[in-house]
């Protein structure tokens, strides 16, 4: 199946259903591939964002891949600017593949970002 506007926007309105979701963890066990760890108001969710050119994919999950024994890099870039961020909008352009995700969070100082 393709990954097309129309498939993007039924599986944002499932992640939005969410609500002000706060991330938890954050994964890395591929070089592609990220998972988050959302915990909303009623249920925790693990939303998958793989950016293979050859088979993109941005959808909620239930596996639990295997990690690798040290976290890469953008792994721990993730972990230091979203850990502890709640994500307060999602929002599509009109009839692109692009997912906007906006996130409420707090930096080093304490500041809101």
């Amino acid at each position: 199946m393709a990954f097309d506007a129309f498939y993007l926007s039924a599986v944002l309105a499932e992640i939005r259903q969410l609500g002000d979701a706060r991330v938890d963890k954050i994964h890395q066990p591929s070089r592609d591939t990220v998972i988050l760890h959302l915990k909303g108001r009623e249920a925790r969710a693990k939303l998958l964002i793989a950016a293979n050119p050859a088979a993109p994919r941005l959808h909620l999950t239930t596996a639990s891949p295997e990690n690798p024994a040290e976290p890469p890099m953008f792994c721990m870039l993730l972990r230091k600017h979203l850990s502890g961020a709640r994500l307060t909008d999602i929002s599509q352009l009109p009839m692109e593949r692009c997912a906007i995700f906006t996130f409420d969070c707090i930096d080093e100082l304490g500041d809101p970002t």
